[in-house]
C-alpha cells in the first residue's frame, strides 16, 4: 500500500499577500518535505458571486442592520485584482494559487476528502486570524468542521498579541492610554518574516478538485462583470495587489520621502500624495504592516544627512504614520474584547447617557448624503467622491459621519454600513470602530460631545473651495466666500455665478444656528439671508 504524502494547506483568507504572511510561513515549516497548497476559498456570505453559474444558489450578501449590499464595485474590483496579483506572485515562485467558492467550514472538508483519494494527509490548514464577530463565528465553523486542524496566525496585526503585556488584564477604550503602553515597549514590531524566493511546486492533483481549474475563469468573469468607471480626479488610483502596495510603500518612504510630510500633509483633500494611501492595499492584506513598520526604521538608517526634528513632533512624519497604525491594532483588540457591540446601536459603551436618545431614520435624508446631493457643498463633494471612486480622505470621512450622526441625528450604523458597501479600503475594525467614535457610542474619551462643524471644517480645510469645485462643477463659478454657503446667494448673485439654488444645486436640506459665526462676512454683508430666516422648517436649535 502506497504511504500518504504529507500536505499542508496555507488558506489565504484576508492575507493576500507573500510577503511576510505568516500562514505561509508556518506552512513551510511545519513539516519537511510536505506539499504545500495555497487556497483563496471566496464567501458568498461576504462577497457576491451570484453570477456564477455553477456556485449553486448565492443571493447577494447584505450588510448587518440595514442589509444593504455587503460590497459593491469598487471594493469588489480592488479585492478581485488582489487575487489576480497573488495568483502571478506566487507563479513567479514556483507555486500557483487555487480559488474555491463556498462556505469555507463546507469547501475545505471536501477538499481534504479529496485529497485523501489521492493519497494525501492533510497535516494542517494555516490561515490568519480574524477578531470581528462575524469572522470568529466562520472561525469557529471551519475549526470544528476539521477537527480543530486549523492553525491560525496574527497576520493583519502590527504588534504581535502574544508581546503584549496588558492582553487578558484588560481591554483599554481610550486610544492614549493603549498607545502609550505601547511605545514604552522596546521592540513593539517583530520583523517581517523572510518568505523563500522558490516555494514548492503546486501539487498537480488538487487542480481536479470540483470547480478548481474553473477558479481564476471564474475570477475573470466577475471582473468583467464589475461596471465601474476610473475618475480622473480619484485619489486613489492603484490597482489591488501586493505589487501595487510595495511599489507604493517604496515610493512614499524611499523615492519622494513624503513621509517626512505626513503629519503636514494628512488633511490633504485633494491628489495622491497628501497621505500614504496604505489603507486599501493593508485592508486586503496585501500590505503588511510590520513591513511598514521595518521599512521607515531602514529609511531612517540610509539616510545621507540626519535629520534633526523632535521625536513626535509635527516634522517627525514616521512617529505619526506609526500612530496611524497604532489605531489599526487598537481597534482590532478593542473589537475583540467586545465582539458583536461593534454593530451594536449604542457602541462599546452601551453608554446610560444614550439609553434615551432617539436616533432617526429619514430615507430621504439618507439618500440625499448618499449621493452628494444635501445641499452642503463640502458634505457633497466628500460624498461624491466616495460614490464616484470608492475612496475619501480621512478629514472627508470624519466630517460626513458627524453630519449624518450628529447634525441630521441619524442612526449611525446606516452611515457605517453604507461606508462598509462603498469603501474599497474598509475593514470592520477601522470602519465600525470610526463611526462610533464620531457618533459618541464608542472610544471617544470625550464621549457624545465630538461634533464637526461642517462650515468651519470647510474652511478650515477647503479654504479656497477648489476641492468643493473639483466634485461639485455646478458651483465653480461662486467666488470663495459663497462655496461653503451657496444658500446665502441672493437671486441676483445666483444670476451672476450660474448657480440657481434648487435648480443648479439642491437646497440645503438642513442648516443649523453654530454654522452661522462661520459664515464670510463678504457672504453674509453683515447680515444673514432672508433664506436661513424664512426656512423655519430646517432650521435648528443645534448648540
Amino acid at each position: 500500500m502506497t504511504a500518504s504524502k504529507s500536505i499542508q494547506i496555507c488558506f489565504f483568507r484576508n492575507v493576500l499577500r507573500v510577503h511576510d504572511n505568516q500562514s505561509l510561513f508556518h506552512a513551510l515549516k511545519a513539516k519537511a518535505d510536505a506539499d504545500i497548497l495555497p487556497v483563496v476559498c471566496i464567501d458568498p456570505r461576504m462577497i457576491d458571486i451570484s453570477i456564477l453559474k455553477n456556485q449553486g444558489d448565492n443571493a447577494v450578501p447584505k450588510t448587518w442592520f440595514f442589509k444593504l449590499d455587503r460590497v459593491k464595485g469598487f471594493r469588489s474590483k480592488f479585492y478581485y485584482e488582489s487575487i489576480m496579483d497573488l495568483k502571478q506572485q506566487l507563479v513567479k515562485r514556483g507555486s500557483d494559487l487555487m480559488i474555491l467558492f463556498g462556505r469555507p467550514e463546507e469547501v475545505f472538508p471536501k477538499l481534504e476528502k479529496y485529497l485523501s483519494t489521492k493519497k494525501y494527509q492533510l497535516e494542517n490548514i494555516h490561515a490568519p486570524k480574524e477578531y470581528a464577530y462575524e469572522e470568529l463565528m466562520v472561525e469557529k465553523a471551519l475549526s470544528k468542521s476539521m477537527n480543530d486542524n486549523v492553525k491560525y496566525y496574527h497576520d493583519s496585526m502590527m504588534v504581535h498579541p502574544d508581546d503584549l503585556d496588558f492582553v487578558g488584564e484588560r481591554t483599554y477604550k481610550v486610544y492614549t492610554h493603549f498607545r502609550k503602553r505601547i511605545e514604552k515597549m522596546d521592540h513593539p514590531v517583530r520583523a517581517p518574516l523572510n518568505i523563500p524566493e522558490k516555494l514548492p511546486a503546486f501539487p498537480e492533483v488538487a487542480w481536479d478538485f470540483e470547480h478548481a481549474k474553473d477558479g481564476y475563469k471564474h475570477i475573470e468573469e466577475l471582473y468583467k462583470d464589475i461596471h465601474v468607471k476610473s475618475d480622473s480626479r480619484s485619489a486613489f488610483p492603484w490597482k489591488g495587489g501586493e505589487q501595487s502596495a510595495l511599489d507604493r510603500l517604496n515610493s512614499y518612504v524611499f523615492k519622494t520621502h513624503a513621509v517626512d510630510d505626513y503629519k503636514h500633509t494628512r488633511n490633504g483633500m485633494i491628489g495622491t500624495e497628501y497621505s500614504t494611501k496604505f489603507s486599501a492595499f493593508l485592508a486586503h492584506g496585501c500590505l503588511s504592516p510590520r513591513l511598514i513598520w521595518h521599512q521607515m526604521d531602514k529609511f531612517n538608517q540610509q539616510r545621507k544627512r540626519k535629520r534633526s526634528v523632535k521625536a513626535g513632533g509635527d516634522d517627525d512624519g514616521i512617529y505619526w504614520v506609526r500612530f496611524e497604525l497604532l489605531w489599526r491594532d487598537f481597534f482590532r483588540l478593542l473589537v475583540a474584547g467586545y465582539g458583536s457591540r461593534v454593530f451594536m446601536l449604542h457602541g462599546f459603551r452601551n453608554m446610560e447617557n444614550y439609553t434615551d436618545k432617539v436616533w432617526k431614520s429619514d430615507d430621504d435624508q439618507f439618500n440625499k448624503w448618499c449621493n452628494g446631493q444635501t445641499g452642503t457643498p463640502f458634505v457633497d463633494a466628500c460624498m461624491r467622491e466616495l460614490l464616484y471612486t470608492g475612496f475619501l480622505n480621512n478629514r472627508g470621512r470624519q466630517n460626513v459621519a458627524s453630519y449624518l450622526a450628529k447634525d441630521l441625528e441619524i442612526d449611525w450604523r446606516i452611515g457605517a454600513e453604507y461606508f462598509e458597501s462603498m469603501l474599497l479600503d474598509h475593514d470592520v475594525y477601522s470602519n465600525y470602530g470610526n463611526w462610533q467614535y464620531v457618533a459618541g457610542v464608542g472610544c471617544d474619551p470625550r464621549e457624545g460631545f465630538r461634533h464637526f462643524n461642517i462650515i468651519k471644517q470647510g474652511k478650515d480645510y477647503d479654504a479656497d473651495g477648489d476641492y468643493i469645485r473639483l466634485w461639485c462643477p455646478e458651483l465653480e463659478h461662486l467666488p470663495t466666500h459663497f462655496i461653503h454657503c451657496p444658500w446665502l446667494m441672493t437671486k441676483e448673485d445666483q444670476a451672476k455665478y450660474k448657480c440657481q439654488i434648487g435648480r443648479d444645486y439642491p437646497e440645503p436640506m438642513a442648516l443649523f444656528d453654530t454654522w452661522i459665526k462661520h459664515y464670510p462676512a463678504a457672504a453674509t454683508n453683515g447680515t444673514i439671508t432672508n433664506y436661513f430666516k424664512d426656512n423655519k422648517k430646517i432650521k435648528t436649535d443645534k448648540k
